[in-house]
């Protein structure tokens, strides 16, 4: 037994010493579940509530207030806007704008607490089912707010009929799937270039910090692009979904998505002292990104410093714009604020790793 445990304390005092000498693997290592447990707990809710609601009111009488209110109190819809037509509510719908549409007929008053109940049109979205499903129990739930005066609901499920999980799933999870590459291509750079000994000669070179950084994410870029369209043709054919817009399209918003990836990788290269910790710091990027984009639960039931938070998060807006082309249909100027947001957070990134990667060492 003594031969067995030989060695044993002078190993452990060396790995004591090693930890000693590297506290930023140990602060990291304790912040990462911490950070986990709060994003864990605010991000994985469920409960969806107070679903963004279009309103078209072609009745414009008391009877019919009454009943936009009674909406309101269910909780689980929140009018946001009152749009002049019918049309302009699917716009609105297919922009993401809100979840829910309902038309109110003309003759709502006349029929409003008789024996023949007025029926409204609800157009709901359902590209996203955990949305989709709380905003028709507001209208299919027992007798309430929502069915004063007897009111009859007809559904129309846009972009996702019958509501599968797969097909709202995964445009999204793909582009989490990117992301996690993305990042992690660039992560390891500079780091594993620093051990092999490699990066003083970039340090040397006459190439200039915005060269070498753009040098640098070129072919991750072009790797990650044919990752794009090769696990995006997989999941679509696997679980036998349509992308109803233009393929062409995403490719484009997927530039400054990719772009953004690996710039964000390319920072925890230049702060990362060794391996061990650049996995670490990619964790800590990731998490956030899943839990916070809207991919597991969606981002309306977010606290308000989550959510404000999530809106500078590149994948959060790259989800969206995913979700808009592949179900939705959706064109350029739909997603044009996602793909502004996009670009923006993209050459903010590309700066900060241009300005970190200071050729004097990085």
């Amino acid at each position: 037994m003594k031969g067995l445990l030989s060695g044993f304390t002078a190993i452990a005092a060396k790995e004591f010493l090693h930890m000693k000498r590297d506290p930023a693997t140990i602060v990291i290592a304790l912040f990462i579940p911490m950070l986990q447990l709060v994003l864990l707990g605010y991000a994985l809710n469920f409960d969806v509530k107070h679903v963004k609601t279009a309103v078209v009111d072609l009745s414009r009488t008391s009877e019919s207030r009454t009943y936009i209110q009674g909406l309101n109190n269910t909780q689980n819809l929140d009018i946001v806007s009152y749009l002049p037509s019918p049309d302009q509510a699917e716009l609105a719908l297919r922009r993401a704008e809100v979840s829910v549409a309902v038309i109110i007929p003309p003759d709502f008053d006349r029929h409003f607490g008789t024996s023949q109940p007025p029926t409204v049109q609800v157009y709901v979205d359902g590209s996203d089912g955990q949305v989709a499903r709380p905003a028709i129990t507001a209208f299919a739930g027992p007798p309430g707010a929502a069915r004063s005066g007897g009111v009859q609901a007809r559904y129309s499920v846009l972009y996702n009929p019958q509501i599968r999980t797969q097909v709202y799933t995964i445009p999204a999870l793909v582009c989490v799937l990117l992301q996690l590459i993305t990042v992690s291509l660039t992560s390891f750079s500079l780091v594993r270039e620093r051990e092999q000994g490699t990066l003083d000669q970039l340090m040397v070179s006459p190439v200039g910090r915005l060269g070498l950084t753009l040098g640098k994410l070129a072919p991750y870029s072009v790797l990650g692009m044919i990752e794009l369209f090769v696990v995006l043709a997989l999941g679509c054919t696997i679980f036998d979904i349509s992308i109803a817009g233009n393929v062409l399209l995403l490719a484009l918003f997927a530039v400054p998505f990719i772009m953004a990836g690996l710039s964000v990788g390319l920072l925890i290269s230049t702060i990362a002292q060794n391996q061990a910790q650049a996995l670490q710091l990619t964790m800590l990027t990731v998490m956030p990104s899943i839990l916070l984009s809207g991919y597991i639960s969606p981002r309306d039931t977010l606290p308000g410093a989550l959510y404000l938070l999530s809106e500078f998060i590149p994948v959060t807006h790259f989800i969206a714009i995913s979700r808009g082309i592949v179900v939705r249909g959706a064109g350029f100027t739909d997603l044009l604020p996602s793909a502004l947001a996009l670009c923006g957070l993209s050459v903010v990134l590309i700066t900060a790793a241009t300005l970190r990667f200071r050729k004097s060492g990085a």
